[in-house]
């Protein structure tokens, strides 16, 4: 147990946490530092993703610091519910992992990113090798377990490592989409998947492009971590949150046939 449950992480570590508060529930209010004011009410953001950067013990009670967005503050843990992914080697179908991608509240980076890609056949096969899931591991993995590579194709486009540069008078700024994709400051994933699209776009894959793609019988792969975890305890609390996955990557989104 944390002394205090007091714990903090910086902003590019802080696992992702969803409202469990509905809107047909009780108001759940975000306050501000010294909690004399009530900012925001959890019921009006019903499906919102927060990270939890920091925890502590108020008046007996276990409080999270929260941003998400535009929005920031302090809430009472229990308004929240940490975000679970499922580990990939549980999938055993193409089936089961679309319908995942499509429906699962883990997800919402995947739908985002998907919309860039219209028509696009989702392939697990590929998937877990532009994850690097290890491979004969259906545990924690050890040292010296190898991962899945992007290697064993003979075409594949690996839409992660691109990148763009914006020169100013006193700057060059170097932007991969790895770093678009795990960019806790573009909090909404509308705007990371449009970030991402920007330098596909900058490296000449435009949408009529990717379309061309998949046409010639390229298929997608994409696994996005997204600070999650693979289990937690009931409590909740950032600390007990399990995010030993079986795979090598945070995040993969390659072309490939």
């Amino acid at each position: 147990m944390k002394k205090n449950y007091s714990w903090k992480q910086p902003k590019d570590a802080a696992p992702v946490y969803y409202t469990k508060v509905k809107k047909t529930q009780k108001s759940a209010y975000i306050w501000n530092k010294k909690f004399t004011k009530k900012t925001h009410n959890l019921k009006n953001f019903p499906y919102h993703t927060w990270y939890v950067q920091q925890s502590f013990k108020r008046n007996g009670k276990v409080y999270y610091k929260v941003y998400g967005g535009k929005v920031s503050g302090y809430v009472w843990h229990g308004y929240l519910t940490p975000a679970i992914s499922r580990d990939l080697p549980s999938f055993t179908s193409n089936k089961a992992y679309v319908k995942y991608l499509k429906t699962n509240p883990s997800q919402k980076l995947s739908r985002a990113l998907l919309k860039y890609f219209p028509n696009a056949t989702v392939d697990l096969t590929l998937t877990r090798h532009a994850a690097g899931q290890y491979v004969n591991s259906q545990a924690t993995p050890l040292k010296g377990y190898q991962a899945m590579t992007l290697k064993d194709y003979q075409h594949v486009i690996d839409l992660t490592k691109l990148h763009f540069k914006v020169t100013t008078s006193r700057t060059v700024t170097d932007t991969y989409v790895q770093d678009a994709l795990m960019d806790p400051v573009l909090t909404s994933n509308a705007k990371k998947a449009k970030q991402v699209n920007k330098i596909l776009v900058k490296n000449g894959y435009t949408q009529k492009k990717i379309a061309s793609l998949i046409n010639q019988g390229y298929k997608l792969g994409i696994y996005m971590n997204d600070n999650t975890g693979v289990s937690a305890a009931k409590s909740g609390y950032p600390w007990t949150i399990n995010t030993a996955f079986n795979v090598q990557n945070d995040y993969g989104l390659c072309l490939a046939k």
